[in-house]
C-alpha cells in the first residue's frame, strides 16, 4: 500500500459518518440528477454483469455506505460488501448486506467470486496500487469472472495527482489523495495482467469524459 492510500484511509476512518451524511446532502441538492446517475449506474451494472448468473458470489471492494452492494443483492447475487473502514462496514450491514472489513491492497481475498465491483476507489490509488489491485482481483475471480471499475480521466485535470478537500457538501475538513489516469496508462497496467477488456467507455462531466469505465474479463 502506498503512503498516499494509507493516509487517505486514515481520513475516512475518522470521517466516515460525515462522508455518508455529506453524500446524502449532495443528492438532495439536485434530486433529479441524483436519480438519473443512480439509474445510469444500475443499468451499467446490469449490462456488465449480464452473463453472471443470479446467485453467483459477487464482491464489492470499497463499498462505502453500501448502496451499490444493496442494489447488487437486489439483482439476486450473493453479495459481500467490503471496506477498510469500520464505519463503512457498519453502514453496509445496515443495508442488509453481508459485510467484511477488507484492505484489498494488503489483505488476502480469501474466497473466489464470479464478479467483482470497485466504484470510485481507484481515485485513491497510485499506479503501483492500481496494478496490485488488478492482479489481486484477477486471482480472486473464478474462470471467466468479470471486474467492473472506474477511474478519473487525467484528460479532465491539470495535474496527475493532488491532495484535495472539496468545498460545499463534500467538505470533510481533511485533504484526501486523488490520482488521475490516462486511458493509455490504465491500458498498460491492464496489459501486465491476463485480463481481457470486455468493454470500455467514458462518462460523466460536461463532456461525458470525466470517468474511464472498464469491464474486464478473466
Amino acid at each position: 500500500m502506498s503512503i498516499e492510500n494509507q493516509k487517505t484511509i486514515a481520513v475516512y476512518a475518522k470521517t466516515a459518518k460525515t462522508y455518508i451524511a455529506n453524500s446524502l446532502e449532495h443528492d438532495r441538492l439536485d434530486p433529479k440528477r441524483a436519480l438519473e446517475k443512480k439509474q445510469e449506474l444500475e443499468e451499467l451494472i446490469k449490462t456488465s454483469f449480464a452473463d453472471v448468473p443470479k446467485g453467483s458470489k459477487v464482491l464489492e471492494i470499497g463499498s462505502g455506505e453500501g448502496l451499490n452492494a444493496k442494489y447488487l443483492k437486489e439483482l439476486g447475487y450473493n453479495v459481500t460488501g467490503s471496506d477498510t473502514v469500520d464505519g463503512f462496514v457498519e453502514s453496509i450491514k445496515e443495508q442488509g448486506v453481508k459485510a467484511i472489513k477488507l484492505d484489498a491492497l494488503n489483505d488476502e481475498i480469501l474466497e473466489k467470486y464470479l464478479a467483482i465491483f470497485c466504484w470510485r476507489v481507484f481515485v485513491h490509488f497510485t499506479d503501483e496500487d492500481a496494478l496490485k489491485i488488478l492482479r489481486k482481483v484477477y486471482d480472486a475471480l473464478e474462470d471467466k469472472g468479470v471486474f467492473l471499475f472506474n477511474a478519473i480521466n487525467r484528460a479532465t485535470k491539470e495535474v496527475d495527482s493532488e491532495w484535495v478537500d472539496f468545498e460545499g457538501e463534500y467538505h470533510m475538513g481533511v485533504e484526501r489523495f486523488y490520482h488521475y489516469f490516462t486511458k493509455e496508462e490504465l491500458d498498460n497496467l491492464i496489459s501486465e495482467t491476463a485480463f481481457k477488456v470486455q468493454d470500455f467507455h467514458t462518462e460523466g462531466g460536461k463532456e461525458n469524459n470525466k470517468w474511464l469505465v472498464y469491464t474486464l474479463k478473466k
